[in-house]
């Protein structure tokens, strides 16, 4: 007899705290349901905080307390996270100087950067990697240390680059968004990067799906007074827009 919703679910989030990730493929053969119930369940429960959607699946909530490896957190509300790209290209200006952070957010937004005369001033190795081919666009990499799992510089080195640089403006993410206590992160040496970009920076865009809002993370680098923009999906519940919008950010839906 197959099992109810609400049954299911749980099934699911017990298969995560023993697994570091569950597949819909699998989710639906073991259930007897269609791949598209699983989406559906695991949309719901990604909503409710008890897990992390991603790309073909979920991974466990406990993955939120520590620095999880770079294609995980891309493959996390990736269709999202590519709307929300598109919707901050409007903010890139010709022979501008814009800051990207090693989130997967900032991420999608270089992928999808045009050959523009600008200069993108990072600490990512991805987002440098993505854009070593653009005739026009000059990167500026922090070097540093390099983290394996974030696949950012880190440190003191990358710190003490940020000092001699401007930014027009910043795109950046982070692990958790909280109305109250602002932006935070897993890791200290992540967060102390992100406040410095966000000191050397005309404008603050926040790129955040709806999967970080609510969320404390462990450290706090960052209060929304340091926000100009955000920019997010269409799942985020509407009262946290108006608490934003409030608060004087300008809050644009990705479509």
């Amino acid at each position: 007899m197959p099992l109810l919703a609400a049954e299911r679910q749980q099934k699911i989030i017990e298969c995560l705290a023993e697994n570091d990730v569950g597949r819909i493929a699998d989710f639906a053969r073991d259930f007897h349901v269609t791949e598209e119930t699983i989406r559906r369940d695991l949309e719901k429960l990604d909503r409710q905080g008890k897990l992390v959607r991603i790309r073909g699946g979920a991974i466990p909530i406990a993955e939120r307390t520590r620095d999880t490896p770079f294609d995980i957190r891309r493959g996390a509300n990736h269709a999202a996270k590519e709307r929300i790209a598109r919707q901050a290209l409007a903010h890139v200006r010709d022979g501008s100087v814009i800051g990207l952070d090693a989130s997967s957010s900032a991420h999608e937004l270089a992928c999808r950067l045009p050959d523009l005369r600008i200069t993108v001033v990072t600490n990512a190795f991805p987002a440098t990697a993505e854009l070593w081919n653009r005739k026009q666009t000059r990167v500026l990499s922090t070097g540093g240390l390099l983290d394996p799992s974030s696949r950012s510089w880190i440190g003191s080195f990358a710190e003490q680059t940020l000092q001699r640089v401007n930014i027009s403006t910043l795109f950046l993410s982070s692990k958790g968004i909280d109305v109250e206590r602002g932006l935070s992160e897993v890791d200290d040496a992540q967060a102390r990067v992100k406040r410095r970009m966000i000191e050397l920076a005309e404008h603050v865009v926040l790129l955040a799906d709806h999967s970080k809002f609510g969320v404390r993370s462990a450290v706090s680098f960052a209060g929304l007074g340091d926000v100009q923009t955000v920019i997010t999906d269409s799942l985020t519940d509407q009262a946290t827009i108006d608490a934003l919008r409030e608060m004087g950010l300008s809050v644009e839906i990705a479509k």
